[in-house]
């Protein structure tokens, strides 16, 4: 009876320990960035055509030394992270041709930060809500918002479209 007890209670233990260890194993992500997607396009007379960028592509954060994509060359897209708490993100976009002109085209994207909780236990992550997108117009022709909510279900959230002849 005393060993039927002593099994008892150790039975008991070991499931309020797996119990309190279970409640504690939250699955954080791993890394708390959201990622917006950019995808290049041309218009055409039926409408638009998803191209490739032929000349190489580094783009960068203006006002930091952060370099997000580094000489892609003939990309029909790019991911980039979106900061964690700015207002609006200013993207720089260069392209070199093959004799080494670089032309520039800026993309500032405006934005609505908004914290997500995945448990008490992970760290927050900052979801966001596109509220406008303005950019200069050397190669760029224009910029739509395609998926304003930026979280993260990878899809693409914006469609660059490309002047004719440059």
């Amino acid at each position: 009876m005393k060993k039927l007890k002593g099994i008892t209670l150790t039975l008991v233990c070991i499931s309020i320990f797996i119990a309190a260890v279970s409640c504690e194993s939250t699955d954080c992500p791993i890394n708390n960035v959201v990622y917006s997607t950019y995808g290049f396009y041309a218009a055409t007379d039926e409408g638009e055509s998803k191209i490739q960028v032929l000349d190489t592509l580094t783009v960068t954060a203006a006002g930091t030394d952060s370099i997000l994509i580094n000489r892609l060359v003939r990309g029909s897209e790019v991911e980039l992270p979106v900061s964690y708490s700015a207002a609006t993100d200013t993207l720089i976009f260069h392209f070199t041709d093959t004799v080494g002109r670089t032309r520039r085209d800026t993309i500032w994207i405006d934005k609505e930060n908004t914290p997500h909780y995945e448990s008490p236990t992970c760290p927050a992550s900052m979801f966001h809500h596109v509220t406008a997108v303005r950019w200069t117009r050397l190669l760029v022709d224009s910029v739509s918002i395609v998926n304003p909510n930026i979280n993260y279900n990878v899809s693409e959230n914006f469609k660059i479209y490309f002047r004719s002849g440059n």
